[in-house]
């Protein structure tokens, strides 16, 4: 809820939608839906930005770049394990 500059919420939806509107208020619409879509959160409000398949164009886009060098990091990770793993089991 907002009444001129005080923001309140309760409940853990509600607590994230919280979030999501208070990060719209200082960063942009954007930041805010590229955070919800980062979590694939997805119940509606406020914004349809949480799956790649609801989230704007340039949302989504702007997701990948800047996810990009942590997946490449998370796919090295797996990478190894994996190499590891069939290591040890020959």
């Amino acid at each position: 809820m907002r009444d001129g500059n005080l923001f309140t919420a309760g409940g853990v939806t509600a607590g994230i939608d919280f979030g999501l509107t208070i990060v719209a208020e200082l960063l942009g619409e954007a930041q805010a839906q590229m955070i919800q879509l980062g979590h694939e959160y997805a119940p509606e409000p406020p914004f349809r930005a949480g799956t790649p398949e609801t989230a704007p164009p340039a949302v989504l886009a702007a997701a990948k770049e800047r996810l990009a060098s942590t997946r490449k990091e998370r796919e090295a990770i797996i990478d190894e394990v994996v190499a590891s793993g069939l290591a040890e089991a020959s």
